[in-house]
């Protein structure tokens, strides 16, 4: 059993969700109460969409122990991803008002909290996780988010986005986020030269197919008909993926950082 559980956890730190719920499962058929099987079933079952499996090995965890926080956090997730709206938000809330959860533990329930459709509950999460660690550069870069969402004037949410591009300045994922909401706003030409220093040259590390046809817009509409092409053949190289990833439940709120700063944007 000992065997299995080793290589459970091996896999699910390799980001192998389907073999770690495969070995956990094992350790599982000859122990049901081994709460580190069940604890390593339940987070690989929530990255794989697999919700209703990962809510139970979760809930049956808490029987045996307590979960720490950040178990607690991707339970309540993941109550609302399969349409437990009020519970999960409730469980977010009084995680976020009574214990001391760190920044990483807020900006999870920031995302909860948005999935639920309660953005400003999330923004607020957002600042209290930018309390606890101000130099942190996606703290800055989800609020910035956020106080889109929430109806604030673009020129907080550009200042926001800049300000974590300073912090993390070879962040891919935020310039593409600050040049969506330039290229919503109709400044193309700033857009371009937030990502100019790393398209094509980091391209393959741009795995949201909605980042993907933006870029390949703003490049197509500035005449950069090569770096069009380019996001083009990443984007059909990803599609068998990006296909796999439909088929399966795609509700899981995964790491935040592939924002569509093109939706709402007000000047």
């Amino acid at each position: 059993m000992s065997d299995n559980l080793a290589i459970a956890a091996e896999h699910l730190a390799a980001r192998r969700y389907r073999l770690a719920t495969q070995f956990a499962g094992y350790v599982l058929a000859q122990e049901p109460d081994e709460s580190e099987a069940l604890e390593i079933l339940g987070v690989a079952c929530l990255q794989r969409g697999e919700f209703e499996d990962g809510i139970e090995a979760l809930e049956q965890l808490s029987w045996l122990r307590p979960l720490p926080h950040e178990l607690q956090v991707e339970l309540a997730i993941a109550y609302g991803a399969v349409g437990s709206h009020r519970l999960s938000r409730d469980l977010l809330m009084n995680l976020a008002t009574t214990c001391e959860l760190d920044a990483k533990c807020l900006l999870r329930v920031a995302a909860g909290l948005e999935a639920v459709d309660r953005p400003r509950l999330a923004m607020e999460a957002c600042r209290r996780a930018g309390r606890l660690a101000p130099d942190t550069a996606e703290v800055h870069y989800q609020m910035g988010y956020y106080a889109q969402v929430c109806g604030h004037p673009s020129s907080v949410s550009e200042a926001l986005l800049r300000h974590a591009i300073d912090l993390d300045p070879r962040n891919l994922h935020f310039r593409i986020g600050l040049a969506s909401l330039l290229l919503r706003l109709g400044r193309k030409c700033e857009a371009v030269m937030v990502i100019d220093p790393f398209i094509p040259s980091r391209l393959d590390e741009v795995t949201c197919e909605c980042c993907l046809k933006r870029i390949a817009n703003l490049f197509f509409d500035c005449d950069d008909l090569e770096r069009a092409r380019l996001c083009a053949a990443r984007l059909a190289e990803l599609r068998p993926k990006i296909q796999r990833d439909r088929s399966r439940n795609s509700r899981w709120i995964g790491r935040p950082l592939d924002r569509d700063f093109s939706r709402t944007a007000t000047r």
